[in-house]
């Protein structure tokens, strides 16, 4: 799992689980109990933060930073604790599962190599902030089906008047999206506005893609 590009609410719905199982188990598996609660407290950190920016009153632009900056420390912080637990002798393949992490025995399916396609993505606007996302492999164009190996499309979302030079500049809305079309609705304020995206794949062992071109849109 790319724990900086994953949608936030995934991220934090598999947070939850992962942490509640580590615990009961930590003490059995020889983990410390005061590493598992620093790097959990670092989670704790981005959904209070994800809390005010997903707040019609506290959205703002400095909210939104802040959310960013907590989810890059957590990533850094959650990243290392997973690697042990891969490293353990005493997990069970059933363990691996529960928690929602690969095996250390686990990698690329040989049939399936790194993706080196994108997504080309297209915004149908149907009035009031609500818009139809839809994406089609960039060779196979005219199919809606993602490229082999390819779990999800990982789009990135924002709304300025000039054009973009990299997809890190949109942060309006993240999204992991699994089938399309996605219907997507959007807050009322950027009613108005242009609005840029762009996609890569994401392979099933959370490796990305390249990017694909930029796309844009006024909202209606």
């Amino acid at each position: 799992m790319n724990y900086v590009t994953v949608n936030i609410e995934q991220l934090l719905a598999w947070s939850a689980a992962f942490f509640s199982y580590l615990k009961t188990n930590m003490s059995t598996w020889g983990v410390s109990a005061t590493w598992v609660t620093e790097v959990e407290t670092k989670m704790t950190d981005v959904q209070h933060a994800y809390a005010v920016w997903a707040n019609p009153a506290t959205r703002t632009k400095a909210a939104h930073t802040d959310l960013l900056a907590k989810r890059v420390i957590y990533a850094k912080a959650i990243e290392p604790l997973v690697q042990n637990l891969r490293s353990l002798p005493t997990l069970a393949l059933q363990d691996y599962d529960i928690l929602q992490i690969a095996p250390p025995n686990k990698g690329p399916h040989p049939k399936y190599p790194p993706i080196t396609t994108w997504p080309l993505l297209s915004l149908q606007v149907h009035g009031q902030g609500t818009v139809d996302l839809e994406y089609h492999d960039v060779e196979t164009p005219l199919s809606r089906a993602k490229p082999r190996g390819a779990q999800s499309a990982f789009v990135r979302i924002g709304f300025r008047a000039e054009p973009p030079t990299s997809p890190e500049e949109l942060t309006d809305v993240l999204l992991s999206i699994t089938r399309t079309p996605h219907h997507l609705t959007l807050p009322p304020q950027y009613v108005g506005q242009k609005c840029w995206a762009v996609g890569a794949w994401i392979s099933t062992v959370g490796e990305p893609g390249p990017w694909g071109p930029f796309v844009e849109v006024v909202l209606a």
